[in-house]
């Protein structure tokens, strides 16, 4: 791995999902200056857990960046009038009341990737043999496993896409709770299942330090989060 060329202290933050008190305590753990450092999260920074308002809240005061999550992304095709079966959307809406247009306007800047030379954020992974600007914004941030051919992204008997990434630079990504974070040279899993009541995790860069906060209580279930009888599958989607 060759010498780190970031020119300021990066902190990374997992999915946070609602959990704005972890975010406070995780931030301050991690030492953050505003102004100093460039703090980045992972995507879906809202929904189940308490305080997906207040997270929102947090995040702008700290001059938090994020990518894009599969959370986020429902809200955006959802309100361009695609069909999305989500009922925890209007949930949201009531949440942020008359803040939501305001949130809404802001989730529509947030980019699908962060990309410098030292490392790539994303929300879930990388479609193996195509391109960033190729992969379909819904496999980018719902990609779990590789079929070989696309169809199913999230079937445990098929392997993570990272056994397909070989190249050196640093991914860092989200969105897999049930593997509570992943650790190789070239790829950082954050998503360490904080709304699960599990721990919320940072990735303090170039040094690479892993720093976590544990959840105060357990908020969803992690079988079936969204329990929502509609025609689209909800589990940790």
């Amino acid at each position: 791995m060759s010498k780190s060329i970031l020119t300021r202290r990066t902190i990374i933050i997992g999915d946070v999902h609602g959990c704005a008190d972890e975010l406070a305590k995780l931030v301050e753990a991690c030492g953050y200056k505003k102004g100093q450092d460039r703090l980045l999260q992972t995507g879906d920074l809202i929904n189940r857990g308490p305080k997906s308002f207040e997270a929102w809240v947090l995040a702008k005061e700290l001059g938090m960046e994020s990518v894009l999550g599969n959370h986020e992304l429902h809200l955006v095709r959802f309100e361009a009038g695609q069909p999305v079966y989500k009922k925890w959307i209007q949930g949201i809406k009531d949440q942020f009341g008359k803040h939501y247009p305001a949130y809404l306007a802001d989730i529509r800047q947030w980019p699908l990737w962060i990309e410098e030379e030292d490392f790539l954020l994303v929300h879930a992974g990388l479609v193996p043999g195509k391109s960033l600007g190729e992969t379909d914004p819904k496999q980018l941030t719902s990609i779990r496993t590789w079929d070989g051919m696309g169809s199913d992204l999230d079937n445990e008997n098929n392997p993570p896409w990272f056994d397909f990434y070989h190249q050196e630079k640093l991914v860092v990504f989200g969105h897999w709770a049930k593997l509570e974070g992943v650790v190789r040279p070239n790829v950082i899993g954050l998503d360490s299942g904080c709304v699960y009541g599990k721990k919320l995790t940072a990735l303090i860069l170039p040094e690479r330090e892993l720093v976590s906060v544990p959840a105060a209580r357990v908020y969803r279930d992690i079988v079936n989060p969204d329990p929502d009888p509609t025609t689209e599958n909800n589990s940790l989607n």
